[in-house]
């Protein structure tokens, strides 16, 4: 029988060799604390940079939807301030007292405006908008009550216009020019004036100005024409046998344009003469109604409108 003999060293190999294949490599802690640091740093910035990222888009929405901000100051001498800032650039200024026409003020593209105007007498709404270069819009509306400042009323008369002036306060006087020609006073000491100033012919600027005792003051500027309405005349005859609206029109100047309207059928006709005279034949059967304005080269204008039975 052959024996196969394990000496003391083979044994001690073979020991060896299961120790070795037995052991399992573990990262040293330190190892795994600096990746475990280094995920949470990079967490972090992801993080962060998220962040900022979301707050750079919040800031750009909330800028894009930022509007003009409107302020209106009152002043101690009858004036206002109005006073406009934004982020962008101011495109257009706009104010109007009640339902006047605006009046728009110059902003140079500026951020910041800020403009004087004249506070006028009685109840009156302001109304300001503004608007900027990215199109945002801001109006503001706010009612003024000043007793203390005068009112000043115009009604178109033949020739010229009807001023109508009151206040609380006595009014010392009232002037005037026309085309900023030579100035008219008339004094006044009441708190009431109405007086009919005379226009030169033609269309003219006038300008007026009313000042209390106090030195409170409004100044307006209008536009008269120093003209009297085109006479107008309408009647029925009957001509060649048929019914017919005779028109007869004159104006001391020139008559522009002469607007007729048959039913339902309109013309409008060129003139350019100081007289005006048509025949216009109406429809048999029914009821006829006509309509004629005049418009002299003043742009005043006379309307009248007739109907007849031509049954």
């Amino acid at each position: 029988m052959n024996q196969i003999l394990i000496t003391g060293e083979e044994q001690v190999i073979k020991n060896s060799k299961e120790k070795i294949k037995k052991t399992k490599k573990v990262l040293p802690i330190k190892t795994v604390v600096i990746f475990f640091i280094i995920g949470i740093i990079l967490f972090g910035i992801c993080i962060s940079i998220g962040s900022m990222y979301a707050k750079i888009k919040i800031n750009e929405t909330v800028e894009n939807n930022m509007k003009p901000e409107i302020t209106l100051q009152r002043n101690e001498d009858n004036t206002i301030n109005i006073i406009v800032n934004n982020i962008r650039k101011i495109k257009t200024l706009t104010y109007r007292w009640n339902d006047e026409e605006e009046v728009e003020i110059e902003t140079e593209d500026s951020k910041n405006v800020n403009a004087v105007i004249q506070l006028i007498g009685g109840e009156n709404t302001l109304t300001v908008v503004a608007i900027d270069e990215n199109n945002q819009r801001t109006e503001l509306e706010k009612t003024y009550i000043e007793n203390s400042i005068p009112q000043i009323e115009f009604d178109t008369v033949d020739n010229g216009v009807k001023v109508t002036a009151k206040c609380e306060q006595e009014i010392e006087y009232l002037q005037y020019s026309w085309d900023d020609g030579e100035i008219t006073k008339i004094d006044i000491a009441q708190k009431n004036y109405e007086g009919v100033l005379n226009s030169p012919t033609g269309r003219h600027t006038l300008k007026i100005e009313v000042v209390t005792v106090t030195g409170n003051k409004t100044t307006e500027e209008i536009t008269v024409v120093g003209d009297v309405e085109p006479t107008l005349n309408i009647k029925s005859e009957l001509i060649n046998g048929k019914a017919t609206f005779v028109i007869d029109a004159e104006d001391d100047e020139n008559i522009k344009t002469i607007s007729i309207t048959l039913n339902e059928e309109k013309q409008v006709i060129d003139v350019n003469e100081k007289t005006y005279h048509g025949e216009i034949t109406m429809i048999e059967g029914q009821e006829n109604r006509i309509i004629v304005t005049v418009t002299n080269e003043n742009g005043l204008q006379k309307t009248r409108k007739v109907k007849f039975d031509n049954k």
